[in-house]
């Protein structure tokens, strides 16, 4: 059993105190996110044979940033489609009926030209906030990015060379940059949870309906009673759709459990490897270890994208494999994470179950799960065909813990005892590998 000594512990945990004092909430692609790049690079510094930064350009305000104007896409959806209602009803007189008249003549479309025009706008702002939703904050498709300002930012890379010959390469990594307080979170506290489930799905049958309204125009039936109905509905969707204009601030929070604690995990391996570099029991002998801090990953993985991107057949022709780690907060929680469900990552089974073997074995609480929301930094490469997962220390069913995405989340609310485990893994792991001749 490798035996995590106190001093390596309070090292991880202090590294994290001191970079939410000194430097603060972190947004992707600002100065603080760089200060922190930096402050990562001058430790790793200490333990690797080399370090360097990466570094990528990005519009990390686009993943996020485009909600809100989502949502007063969905509003407007909204009240448009019941100006379309009201006109078919003939309870509302709007505009000429000259092409009405045409058209109904040519036995083209039925009811009134003016409720087609509303729906018809109506199901185009649907079908566009949900195509952003979909693609961009649940698939991390960089759909609306060429609409947002242009950003740098670093990725943080560490080597530590094997005392033989590399046949095996290992990835840790972690992220550095801070959400957005989830002001959805912070107010509505468990009910935000049930708000964004609520909210995506009536958006999503709001852009059906109001789609196979527009086309219903063409074909010989009238169904404007059962759109009434639908319209009903809608009335009570329109206030969540608002309530996501304000889904989040633009000020950034502490993030010690997301992710500073990942990144000391990341340093603790360097340093661990480091004191015990003349021991031939634990220093690696065939495996090159590279210790990284991606940034960008609340800004919609762009950093690991593009570190993927850069470096894919170099990973692939290694068969380099990645452990992500992501949000460690609770010992004897240990979740490491098969598949990420929204954004289509299934994660290498094998290396899922070698952890969790080692996890045992270590005397650790651990079981398999998905990532039932949002997405890890490990999808990048898995999404590619590279082998990775990511390795997290809280509970992921239920409700989530307060501190997710608020300003809540600092220093006190990540146990020692968490990061001591999840190191053990993670050292375990590098041992299994040096034995594979």
């Amino acid at each position: 059993m490798i035996m995590i000594q106190k001093t390596l512990k309070n090292y991880m945990h202090n590294f994290i105190v001191d970079v939410c004092k000194e430097i603060g909430p972190r947004e992707s692609g600002s100065k603080e996110e760089e200060l922190a790049g930096n402050r990562i690079e001058e430790e790793l510094k200490k333990f690797c044979n080399k370090t360097h930064q990466e570094e990528f350009t990005s519009s990390p305000t686009a993943f996020l940033g485009f909600i809100r104007y989502g949502s007063i896409m969905i509003v407007c959806g909204i009240f448009l489609y019941w100006l379309s209602v009201l006109t078919d009803l003939g309870w509302l007189q709007v505009g000429t009926n000259f092409f009405n008249l045409v058209l109904t003549s040519l036995g083209l479309t039925h009811g009134s030209f003016s409720g087609l025009i509303f729906s018809l706008i109506a199901s185009v702002l649907a079908v566009f906030a949900v195509s952003y939703f979909i693609l961009e904050v649940m698939r991390y498709r960089e759909l609306v990015d060429f609409m947002f300002p242009k950003k740098k930012s670093k990725n943080i890379i560490g080597t530590i060379n094997p005392s033989g010959k590399a046949k095996h390469t290992i990835i840790f990594a972690g992220h550095h940059d801070s959400a957005y307080e989830f002001n959805i979170f912070y107010y509505l506290k468990t009910v935000g949870g049930l708000t964004i489930f609520v909210g995506y799905v009536g958006v999503v049958i709001f852009s059906i309906v109001s789609v196979l309204k527009t086309i219903f125009y063409f074909l010989p039936f009238n169904l404007t009673p059962v759109f009434f109905w639908f319209g009903i509905f809608f009335l009570f969707l329109a206030p969540i759709a608002a309530i996501y204009i304000f889904f989040h601030s633009y000020k950034p929070v502490p993030g010690a459990f997301d992710n500073l604690s990942a990144v000391s995990v990341v340093l603790g391996i360097g340093k661990y490897l480091s004191e015990n570099k003349d021991n031939p029991e634990i220093y690696p002998k065939n495996t090159r270890i590279h210790l990284i801090s991606f940034s960008g990953e609340e800004a919609g993985l762009r950093g690991s994208k593009r570190y993927v991107k850069n470096h894919y057949e170099e990973l692939k022709k290694s068969n380099t494999v990645l452990i992500n780690m992501d949000g460690i907060a609770a010992k004897d929680c240990v979740v490491i994470i098969e598949k990420e469900t929204l954004i289509g990552a299934k994660h290498n089974p094998e290396i899922c179950n070698t952890l969790l073997k080692i996890a045992q074995e270590q005397g650790i609480n651990a079981r398999l799960g998905a990532l039932p929301f949002g997405a890890t930094d490990a999808a990048a490469f898995s999404r590619k065909k590279l082998p990775a997962t990511t390795i997290g220390s809280h509970e992921l069913k239920g409700r989530l813990p307060e501190f997710y995405h608020t300003r809540l989340d600092t220093p006190e609310v990540v146990d020692k005892e968490a990061l001591g485990q999840v190191l053990q893994i993670c050292l375990g792991y590098i041992k299994y590998i040096d034995n594979i001749r």
